[in-house]
């Protein structure tokens, strides 16, 4: 009985997961591996595994001591069209996954994996927090030729009515404080 639930439901959310950004997701931690350069072999402890999506930030679990140097993060697409709508993959310092990345994984339309290069392990307390980077969903606005529905721009400019620009008036000589506090308000 709850299997066949199970099955229904799950049947009925597919679509849903389709044209979605899903990728699995590796931190690796190194020893002697420098930052900006290649993974090495030397790894510390055990990879840990999380699923990244393009709406979620995630957190992976990551190791601290001296013999740890750095970090690595590699990507397998889940999804088919992972790679065609996203860009990268955003590492971040903060569980909000806000503001620049600490570290990115760029990938390309095609690639179904995706690696990074060392990358310091200071910014980071005990865990790596990761995300897609994916474009906005533009189904609705392209249609099969790639042209919009709508026109960017009107195709005269004669519809338009701004008001014309008066020439400013000339600067007057810098003086005291007051004026500053008075062009204020103050």
């Amino acid at each position: 009985m709850h299997f066949s639930t199970l099955l229904t439901i799950s049947t009925f959310c597919l679509p849903a997961v389709y044209g979605y950004g899903v990728a699995e997701v590796t931190a690796r931690a190194h020893a002697d591996c420098h930052p900006d350069d290649p993974p090495n072999d030397r790894l510390i402890g055990d990879p840990q595994n999380t699923v990244a999506t393009e709406d979620t930030c995630e957190k992976i679990e990551v190791k601290h001591g001296f013999d740890i140097d750095a970090y690595s993060v590699s990507l397998v697409d889940i999804t088919k069209d992972t790679s065609d709508r996203c860009h990268a993959l955003g590492i971040y310092a903060n569980g909000e996954c806000m503001g620049l990345p600490n570290a990115l994984i760029p990938f390309f339309p095609g690639n179904t994996q995706g690696e990074s290069s060392c990358f310091k392990d200071t910014p980071f307390d005990k865990y790596l927090y990761v995300r897609l980077l994916c474009d906005a969903d533009d189904k609705d606005q392209d249609d099969k030729d790639g042209k919009k529905d709508g026109p960017d721009q009107p195709e005269s400019e004669a519809g338009k009515s701004e008001a014309p620009e008066e020439p400013a008036a000339p600067a007057d000589a810098p003086s005291g404080g007051d004026d500053l506090l008075s062009s204020l308000g103050l």
